[in-house]
């Protein structure tokens, strides 16, 4: 493979060079590739113009790629990448064209099969893996937007540096740069995602009160109390006794565990859904047996007695959970029928009592949360939740628990023209409906925003769609203008009006735009560096919201609604991939490997080249075993599991229901319940770590609370020597998973340094 040395120049063919700049047909147009060397503006062809400032700025073009579809229709009756070769020949013949001459082997045609953002990214790429350049200018301005933006696609995701050239001011050129600060975003995104593990390592001055938020997102009550005894004034960072006293308390911390977690979908996490049930069950009971039916009355307190026993995993719960719920329809007023007749709830519960959740395919965006969870939390961060102010108290300002449920677009609308505003009402409702789409995606539905960025001359005709918009779809739609026509002014201006909405409270509700969930940026034909600054808006400002961001092509079509094309992640490769990556390796070092698997997917396909390695890892720790397993090959991999399990503790870093995780990936994924009964009999180890697992909060800890007189937590000692112990018991440790374990961290550490 060669290496491409000097400048490479990546020019698209579009109507420009033909001498039709603009043209929105050409039925009747007669292609001219040289122009007159007297003509100005638009008319002057976008090559001369280039080379021509190449050469008088003595900039070093090496070679040459013409972009050019293979879509028919295209002027003179040939595709544009014919006219890219007629260029292509003048370029390298004796003569040369627009005062330069190439080697014949200096300038290549790329053909691209359709004018989108994908077709360009792919070919582009695919020409680049043969020859990585090592300096690439895009031209932009041809009247090609989408090939420009391609190409400057597949140099991003190859890694090479890119700039962007305007054929209108060919002296200039702009870059979409990864982020200089990425340091100082890295605990904002920590914040917004609850790694308080990571915080107290990136944040020492702080340390303290991230241990005590990762505490209480593992359901330790013991470290609080540690703290309280333990520590002096100054080491508590101005924390009171009655403060430190609630991170003891079982209720608050079980229910700032599972409201932090519960969208992560990890196997400790239904353990903590179920016990919040029965607990949220039984308070509300409590509270209004009094005004219940007797028979009402009746059938709850047997369901509540049914749910706190759970029966190892065995009962059918959920079936006495829509037995109750079908004879409590009537009821419309009291909290218990509300609760049980949640049917997504239920549905939640059932697959969390089987304990087999997490052996299940899980989607990566798992959609909106069931009513009733969504207002307990709600409730939970209006009223209980020390960690806002606990966070705010270190100058930073957190995001709501389970996300505002908002989705942010940016929309560049265009110069106008005959049937322009029925093809732009088709082209919003396009959009919207793609965010719609993305909220569906979300823990909880918020509020679709979408923003348009119009220039002088279309900002009256912005409004007016933005009025028709909101009026039609509900949405928030508002204008941003006068957006300058040049890449900083536009980034500039757009940031600043970003910023200049409602300011983020660190709870549901504030209506700030740093609170989206997503971002997507949807390229529309405009002008082409209002179009490039809005992508550097938009990375710029997720990054600020430590959120997804994706781009998308609107492709019109006369007459018909407008296609929307791409999500192309590429642009992580900005400044998300580091972020994405330091996320995904604490999280695997946690052992929450959902979650790694959903933070790699959300990054360039940099990140995601480790996806495969994480899904092995989850498999074999977490995953089934295949039926014609033998019981020796079970109890092998019951040894693997337990040594990986038992170095996690042993590394003491992190705050992790090891315990319950551990039976978690014992039975049923590796052993029926009749052969986990009997192995717990005759295994001693076995048995203290099923003990260990059952006094967790995650496990049975709130239930038999009111039994325990004295509740403790075992040491990360007591925990580590019985995961030992039981491993020896299944025929001694085994460190191959720890081995892959290390593994996958080391790549995700690669990928975060690379990214720097």
């Amino acid at each position: 493979m060669s290496v491409t040395e000097g400048v490479l120049l990546v020019h698209a063919v579009g109507g420009g060079d033909l001498g039709c700049p603009g043209a929105r047909s050409f039925e009747s147009v007669v292609p001219n590739l040289d122009g007159d060397p007297g003509d100005e503006g638009k008319d002057r062809r976008p090559l001369r113009k280039v080379l021509e400032a190449s050469a008088a700025a003595e900039v070093p073009i090496a070679q040459v790629a013409l972009l050019g579809t293979t879509a028919a229709g295209g002027p003179g009756g040939r595709t544009f990448a014919e006219h890219a070769g007629a260029l292509q020949a003048r370029l390298t013949s004796a003569e040369g064209m627009f005062g330069m001459r190439f080697d014949p082997a200096a300038v290549s045609v790329v053909d691209v099969r359709a004018p989108t953002l994908g077709d360009s990214s792919a070919a582009v790429g695919g020409w680049f893996a043969g020859r990585p350049p090592t300096d690439v200018l895009v031209t932009c301005g041809s009247g090609a937007f989408a090939l420009s933006m391609g190409a400057v696609c597949a140099a991003l995701a190859a890694g090479c540096p890119v700039r962007i050239l305007p054929i209108d001011a060919p002296w200039r050129t702009y870059s979409l740069d990864r982020t200089c600060d990425a340091e100082a975003r890295l605990v904002p995104w920590l914040i917004r995602h609850r790694f308080w593990d990571a915080l107290a390592e990136a944040d020492p001055a702080n340390r303290i009160i991230w241990e005590l938020l990762a505490a209480r997102q593992a359901g330790d009550t013991g470290f609080a109390a540690t703290v309280r005894e333990r520590s002096s004034p100054a080491e508590r960072h101005g924390l009171t006794d009655g403060q430190l006293g609630k991170f003891t308390e079982k209720w608050p911390t079980a229910q700032a565990a599972l409201f932090e977690r519960i969208g992560r979908g990890e196997a400790a996490d239904y353990g903590l859904l179920r016990a919040w049930f029965t607990q949220s069950l039984r308070s509300l009971f409590r509270k209004e047996q009094d005004r219940l039916p007797r028979h009402a009355r009746d059938q709850i307190g047997r369901l509540i007695d049914l749910l706190g026993d759970r029966a190892d995993g065995e009962g059918g719960a959920a079936g006495h959970i829509r037995v109750v719920a079908r004879a409590s329809w009537s009821d419309t007023t009291s909290g218990c029928a509300a609760m049980i007749k949640d049917d997504a709830l239920t549905r939640l519960y059932t697959a969390a009592s089987t304990h087999r959740a997490h052996l299940r395919p899980e989607r990566l965006a798992s959609g909106p949360l069931p009513p009733t969870l969504l207002q307990a939390a709600d409730r939970w961060e209006a009223k209980d939740d020390q960690g806002v102010r606990l966070v705010s108290s270190t100058g930073h300002t957190g995001w709501p628990v389970l996300g505002s449920g908002d989705v942010l677009g940016l929309l560049v609308v265009g110069l106008e023209h005959d049937g322009r505003e029925a093809e732009d009402r088709l082209a919003l409702r396009t959009v919207l409906t793609e965010l719609r789409g993305r909220r569906e995606m979300l823990p909880r539905r918020g509020v679709v925003r979408l923003r348009l960025l119009a220039s002088v001359e279309t900002q009256e005709r912005a409004h007016a769609l933005a009025r028709w918009a909101a009026t039609e779809s509900g949405a928030d739609v508002r204008v941003i203008a006068p957006v300058p026509a040049d890449f900083t002014g536009a980034r500039d201006a757009i940031l600043a009006e970003l910023a200049a909405e409602a300011a983020p409270t660190g709870k549901l509700g504030s209506g700030s735009l740093r609170d989206v969930d997503e971002i997507m940026i949807v390229l529309n034909p405009g002008p082409p560096l209002t179009n490039y600054g809005m992508i550097a808006a938009g990375v710029e400002w997720s990054l600020t919201a430590a959120c997804p961001l994706w781009v998308a092509e609107l492709v019109r079509k006369a007459g018909v609604p407008s296609e929307l094309r791409g999500g192309q992640r590429v642009l992580a490769r900005l400044g998300a991939d580091r972020m994405l990556a330091h996320l995904a390796v604490n999280a695997v070092k946690r052992l929450d490997m959902r979650t790694a698997r959903r933070l790699a997917g959300r990054g360039s396909e940099t990140l995601r080249t480790v996806l495969p390695a994480l899904a092995e890892l989850e498999q074999d720790l977490l995953g089934a075993a295949p039926d014609p397993w033998t019981p020796a090959e079970r109890r092998s991999a019951a040894s693997r599991r337990l040594t990986l399990l038992a170095q996690v503790v042993s590394e003491r870093r992190h705050h992790v229901p090891v315990a319950y995780i551990a039976l978690e990936a014992l039975r049923p994924a590796l052993f029926p319940w009749t052969v986990w009964k009997e192995m717990c009999a005759a295994q001693p180890a076995l048995r203290q770590l099923a003990k260990l697992a059952n006094e967790s909060l995650q496990g049975h800890a709130l239930d038999r609370q009111d039994r325990i007189r004295r509740p403790s937590s075992p040491t990360a000692t007591d925990v580590r020597e019985t995961l030992v112990r039981a491993a020896r018991e299944f025929g001694g440790l085994d460190g191959a998973l720890v081995s892959a374990h290390k593994t996958v961290i080391n790549r995700l550490e690669g990928i975060y340094r690379q990214s720097a």
